[in-house]
C-alpha cells in the first residue's frame, strides 16, 4: 500500500487557486537520493515566479503582475525554460532531517538536521535544475534531494529560522561574491527590505563594506537595525541622496525604474551585479554609460557549491541574524503568498506544519 503525505501541489499557471493542498504518495529515495522530513520552508518570489509562468513571459509581462491567465503564457515558463511539469510541489527553502536514504549515500547523514542548497547541478554548472520549479521542492512533509545538494547544519537556530536563509542568502552570497565586495567597497542595496536585500546588508558588512539601503515606505528602521550605513527611502528625493556618494557596487534584486538610476550613481569601474527583475525585466540601457565609465554587468544566478557551503559556515559561526515576518502553515500556502506578494513587510515568510511552531512566533 502507498504511503501518503500532505503536501500543495501547484496545478497550473495562474492565481493561488492554482495551490492545493492534498495528499500525494510519499517519495522512496533512490541511488544517491534522500528523503527529508521537512521541518520548515519559505515562501520566495521565485515561486511566485513559476506559479505565474513570470520566467517565460515574452511581451506580456503586465499581464504576468497580474496573475494572467495560464493560455496568456508560453511553455518554456520555469529557471531553465525547458518548459514546467504539472503537478509541481514548489518550495526552494528546505530545513529538516534526513530520515530515509538510497544507496550510494554517506550512512552519516541518516538523522542529521539538514540545509538543502536548491540548485541541482552538474559540474560545469551548464546543466541545472531548481527545486520547487524543475523538481519539487519543500511545501510537503517530505522532500526528495540528492544528497551532494544536503549539508548537515550545527546551529542553536530552529528550523523556522534558518529556513529563512537557504534561497535568499545564498542568492545574495553569490551576488557578493560575484561582485567581488571588500572593505574598500561603498555598497549600494536596491530592494533592500526584502529576503534577498536584507541578506545583502548582513553578508556587504561581513566583508566591511559601507552599505547604502533602498528600502519601502516605512521600513527604514529595519534596515537601521541592520547596521546599514546610510538608509534611503524609494520615494524620497534618491538620486540626490545617492550623488553624496562614491559608490562602486550596485545590487540589484528590482530592476524596473530604478535601473537607470543605480547606473548613474556608479562610480567609473563600479560593478552592478543584479539576480532579479520583479519590478521589470525591460529597462532602457544608454551604452555610453557602460563603455564611457568602463562598467561591469554581472548576472548572478548559478552558483558555486562553495557558496551555500560558505552560508552553512556564516551561520554555525553564528554571523547573521534570521528575520521573520510571518508564519504561515502549511495548509495555509495560498494566504502565504498573497501576503507574500502584498510586499508590506520585513524579512521572510515560514512555512512550516507544526501549530505550536507558529503559536510560537506570532
Amino acid at each position: 500500500m502507498t504511503e501518503l503525505m500532505n503536501a500543495v501541489i501547484l496545478t497550473g499557471f495562474g492565481g493561488p487557486e492554482k495551490l492545493v493542498y492534498t495528499q500525494v504518495p510519499k517519495p522512496v529515495p533512490k541511488k544517491g537520493e534522500v528523503l527529508i522530513k521537512v521541518g520548515a520552508s519559505s515562501v520566495n518570489n521565485t515561486d511566485i515566479n513559476t506559479r505565474t509562468g513570470w520566467y517565460g513571459a515574452e511581451n506580456n509581462f503586465q499581464a504576468i503582475l497580474q496573475d494572467t491567465k495560464e493560455n496568456d503564457l508560453n511553455s518554456s515558463a520555469c529557471w531553465t525554460q525547458h518548459g514546467t511539469e504539472f503537478p509541481r510541489i514548489q518550495g526552494a527553502d528546505i530545513v529538516g532531517q534526513v530520515v530515509e536514504m538510497g544507496s550510494d549515500v554517506e550512512p552519516q547523514l541518516l538523522h542529521q538536521r539538514v540545509m538543502v542548497d536548491s540548485w541541482i547541478r552538474d559540474e560545469t554548472l551548464d546543466n541545472y535544475q531548481y527545486v520547487g520549479s524543475e523538481l519539487d521542492g519543500g511545501f510537503a512533509e517530505y522532500a526528495l534531494i540528492p544528497a551532494t545538494n544536503v549539508y548537515p547544519i550545527k546551529s542553536p537556530l530552529s528550523d523556522l529560522e534558518l529556513a529563512t536563509f537557504p534561497c535568499s542568502y545564498s542568492t545574495a552570497e553569490n551576488m557578493v561574491t560575484k561582485g567581488r565586495i571588500s572593505a574598500a567597497d561603498t555598497v549600494l542595496i536596491m530592494g533592500a527590505s526584502g529576503g534577498v536585500g536584507s541578506a545583502l546588508i548582513q553578508l556587504s558588512k561581513i566583508r566591511g563594506a559601507k552599505v547604502i539601503a533602498i528600502v519601502g515606505a516605512s521600513k527604514e528602521h529595519f534596515a537601521e537595525e541592520l547596521d546599514a550605513d546610510y538608509v534611503y527611502r524609494r520615494d524620497q528625493q534618491l538620486a540626490s541622496n545617492l550623488e553624496q556618494h562614491l559608490i562602486t557596487v550596485a545590487l540589484d534584486v528590482v530592476g524596473g525604474d530604478y535601473f537607470n538610476l543605480m547606473i548613474k550613481a556608479l562610480q567609473p569601474r563600479g560593478r552592478y551585479v543584479s539576480c532579479g527583475a520583479i519590478g521589470n525585466p525591460m529597462v532602457p540601457l544608454d551604452l555610453r554609460d557602460l563603455i564611457y565609465k568602463d562598467l561591469e554587468m554581472i548576472g548572478a544566478t548559478r552558483l558555486e557549491p562553495d557558496v551555500f557551503q560558505q552560508l552553512v559556515g556564516y551561520l554555525e559561526e553564528g554571523l547573521l541574524k534570521p528575520l521573520i515576518a510571518k508564519v504561515f502553515k502549511l495548509s495555509d500556502i495560498k494566504e502565504a503568498q498573497q501576503f507574500f506578494q502584498t510586499k508590506g513587510f520585513f524579512g521572510k515568510v515560514v512555512i512550516t506544519h507544526t501549530q505550536s511552531a507558529i503559536a510560537a512566533k506570532i
